[in-house]
């Protein structure tokens, strides 16, 4: 079995971004740094429960002991690092008469956060870059297992984390074991060639490859979000193997889990764990792992980490309370397919999904101000998501007046993590067997400007690729749609590309209108679905015409992205 000390390591880090959240609003000036680098410990924590996963004697032999020995290295350095981090909080829980702040009481957020940087740098490595490493590191070991790993990365941050773990180790060897580099110098063993996945056969004139609807319609609903007591039919099973019960109820599916904090002086505002956050994803979009819904693979860590530079209102539910939603969510046949924590809030957001019929459901965990546990739930199909500023607001329709009423604000501080989950309940929505009325129409503009649209052929489908630019955050993505017809606003993919911005070798034209990425990590927001590979593996987009092609690059190359001091 899989070492469960990967979980606890992904529980801490998960603790130290909730922490740093209490610094992202005390020190504004320090916003982008400390922004950043709560999103690689998510981003790390996500890499953490992934190698879990993956680490199954069952599937990988004793490639997977060999993996767990390579990786004590890594592991040791973060609990170092981690436990630095926590001492910062432990900081900004002093009287003010040892460190007075602006005001009295107040901690001096500004200088514990410029001493534990400095400190950290010290040590031979600053925060970022170490983060950086840890997720690399953690990547890279699930790629070896898969046979996708880059061999000289995984060598290279090796040798950086066993330089750095030497400075890390305490005087005191009596207080923790100490680690000796030497001792995982071999290299980590290539596991078997993964199984390619054959690319599946589609209709010829759908644009987008949806659900087809062939059920009857459902009950009425209970209370809104649920169905009425009716003994349902026994579920179909899932495509692919599913979460089974056992190993939900490890997690805490039944209620809202509650893990005591590793760090006892870590703040404690954000009370709700997230220790069942990305249990069911795989390593990578792109994979065929076996999942029960391509929502799993979406929050995989893998992108970039854009903030924003003005922040909405804070995240907040004003629907009504469910206390047995949970429950009644599992005995409808409903599983968890997402978890996405919000950073500085008790709040927790859930997708769920049912098999028999594609029903989606969104429900929304927090705590009030007496710290009692709420839970509220809805469809997806009865909300209309609305972009603004930094949030998405979820609302439903008012039958007395027809007007809009705010159903839930979610606020977030990167902009990927936005488009993700937009993205993701948009097609879940439009996947629903239950349709979505006409005066729901999500929306997304106009916090991004378009700058390129064109028309692209991807086997047998005609779609329409566009590049936008986000105007708060700078960041810029490729999207691709069905080129016509009612879903022709529902995301097929989207890819986060602000980085190959200037870098001219990024893509190249292999033919009259055919563009190869040298990189690319499309996250796809449908089953069965692949964006097409040349023969060298790279992806490419294959334009309806020769001008659109090079309009493509020549626009790309020349936007211009923000920058800031």
């Amino acid at each position: 079995m899989a070492d469960w000390r990967l979980v606890d390591y992904a529980k801490k880090a998960e603790d130290a971004a909730s922490g740093l959240a209490v610094f992202l609003q005390e020190i504004p000036e320090y916003s982008k740094d400390i922004t950043g680098d709560i999103a690689e410990l998510f981003a790390i924590s996500s890499a953490l429960r992934t190698l879990h996963d993956d680490l199954d004697l069952r599937h990988y032999g004793r490639n997977s002991g060999r993996i767990m020995r390579d990786l004590d290295i890594c592991l040791s350095s973060l609990s170092y690092t981690l436990d630095d981090v926590s001492k910062m909080f432990s900081g900004s829980r002093r009287s003010a008469r040892q460190h007075p702040g602006a005001f009295p009481g107040t901690p001096p957020y500004a200088q514990l956060w410029e001493d534990a940087c400095h400190n950290l740098r010290e040590q031979g490595a600053s925060l970022p870059m170490r983060l950086q490493m840890y997720r690399t590191y953690l990547q890279g070991m699930s790629d070896a297992l898969k046979g996708e790993t880059d061999d000289h990365e995984v060598d290279t941050v090796r040798a950086r984390l066993s330089s750095l773990v030497r400075r890390q180790e305490p005087p005191d060897y009596f207080a923790r074991p100490t680690v000796d580099p030497r001792a995982y110098a071999s290299r980590t063993p290539q596991p078997y060639p993964p199984q390619s996945a054959s690319r599946p056969h589609m209709d010829r004139f759908t644009t987008y490859p949806g659900y087809q609807n062939n059920h009857p319609p459902p009950l009425p609903p209970r209370s809104p979000g649920f169905r009425h007591v009716h003994p349902p039919p026994p579920p179909p099973p899932p495509p692919h193997p599913g979460p089974s019960r056992r190993s939900s109820a490890a997690y805490g599916i039944g209620d809202i889990p509650y893990i005591p904090p590793v760090v006892p002086e870590v703040p404690h505002s954000p009370t709700i764990s997230t220790a069942s956050s990305h249990t069911q994803s795989t390593h990578s979009n792109d994979s065929g792992g076996p999942v029960a819904h391509w929502a799993m693979r979406i929050f995989d860590g893998r992108h970039s980490s854009t903030p924003f530079q003005v922040l909405g209102q804070q995240t907040k539910c004003l629907g009504r309370d469910e206390p047995h939603a949970i429950e009644y969510l599992d005995s409808d046949g409903f599983i968890k397919v997402l978890e996405l924590p919000f950073e500085a809030t008790n709040v927790l957001v859930r997708l769920y999904w049912r098999a028999e019929d594609n029903r989606a459901r969104i429900l929304f965990l927090t705590l009030d101000s007496n710290g009692q546990r709420m839970r509220y739930c809805f469809p997806l199909t009865g909300l209309i998501i609305i972009r603004t500023e930094s949030c998405l607001q979820l609302c439903r329709i008012n039958r007395q007046d027809g007007q809009l009423d705010l159903w839930a604000n979610l606020r977030f501080a990167l902009y990927e993590r936005m488009v993700l989950l937009y993205c993701t309940m948009l097609a879940m929505k439009c996947q629903d067997q239950v349709p979505v009325s006409h005066n729901l129409e999500d929306r997304f503009q106009p916090g991004e400007k378009q700058e390129f649209g064109g028309s692209i052929q991807d086997g047998r489908f005609l779609h329409a690729l566009r590049i936008f630019r986000d105007r708060d955050s700078g960041c810029v993505r490729l999207e691709a749609t069905a080129l016509r017809g009612p879903l022709k606003a529902i995301p097929i993919w989207t890819a986060f590309v602000t980085q190959y911005i200037g870098n001219r070798k990024w893509m190249k034209r292999v033919g009259p209108s055919t563009v190869q990425f040298r990189e690319l990590h499309p996250y796809m927001f449908c089953d069965g679905y692949r964006l097409s590979k040349g023969n060298t593996g790279k992806y490419l987009v294959t334009f309806t015409g020769a001008d659109d092609c090079k309009i493509f690059m020549d626009v790309f190359h020349g936007i211009r992205v923000r920058t800031t001091a």
